[in-house]
């Protein structure tokens, strides 16, 4: 096949920022919605990617935002190295191992300063068997931050007084799509692709798509025309 004979665009680098999460979580169950979309810098459509990820051995969801691939890099960690039985203990040991990978990171792709990224744990807990979540912020040395119980969005949007899910997700990542497109390209965050939803409760993770954006044809395009005659291959 011709395309395979092209040179492989996946050495860059660095992704561009991504993405829309939303997620709600109680005691038993957490919800979780992703768009798939990654952009190379300065905000040209580079793949669709998945931005959240099962981990079953643990009960725990783990998704992310920011500069893309790192999320990737820890799950592949998570899964190979970390010996610990679930979210609680892992919330002691994640900061150091998730600081030594965004240091590594960051040289290996030559990050620059300022960029940021943001790991989030969802998971039943090994003490209660009720959910907990956590969240990761390389701004912040990775500390660990416990979350409460209810609704999250980034990058901003409103929370409708009355929602319901997973319906709510598409309204409220289409406004999350208005406000960054009112942004400066260098300070946006770019959403599009597709909407994923993850549902985790005490038997299994559940995932379905609930259907792509208007424009996932063009980004589509704009992905694979870098294989085509003429194509840049950043």
């Amino acid at each position: 096949m011709q395309l395979l004979r092209k040179r492989c665009p996946y050495r860059f680098r660095y992704r561009g920022s991504m993405s829309s999460l939303i997620f709600y979580t109680e005691q038993e169950q957490a919800v979780i919605a992703t768009d798939t979309l990654a952009v190379s810098p300065g905000g040209r459509p580079f793949t669709f990617t998945t931005k959240a990820f099962h981990v079953p051995h643990l009960r725990m969801l783990i998704a992310g935002t920011g500069c893309g691939g790192f999320l990737d890099r820890w799950l592949c960690y998570l899964n190979s190295q970390m010996i610990v039985p679930g979210i609680d203990a892992l919330a002691v040991h994640a900061p150091a191992a998730l600081k030594r990978l965004w240091d590594s990171y960051c040289t290996e792709y030559k990050i620059p300063e300022g960029r940021t990224t943001t790991v989030y744990h969802f998971g039943f807990s090994e003490a209660s068997d009720t959910i907990k979540s956590n969240a990761f912020r390389s701004e912040n040395g990775f500390v660990s931050e416990g979350r409460p119980y209810g609704i999250g969005v980034k990058p901003e949007c409103t929370v409708p007084e009355n929602y319901n899910l997973p319906d709510a997700f598409r309204p409220m990542m289409d406004e999350q799509r208005s406000i960054q497109r009112q942004r400066p390209a260098e300070d946006r965050i770019y959403i599009g692709g597709e909407i994923i939803v993850h549902h985790l409760v005490k038997a299994g993770c559940s995932t379905c798509s609930m259907g792509p954006f208007e424009d996932f044809v063009d980004d589509m395009k704009a992905i694979y025309s870098r294989f085509g005659p003429g194509g840049s291959h950043s």
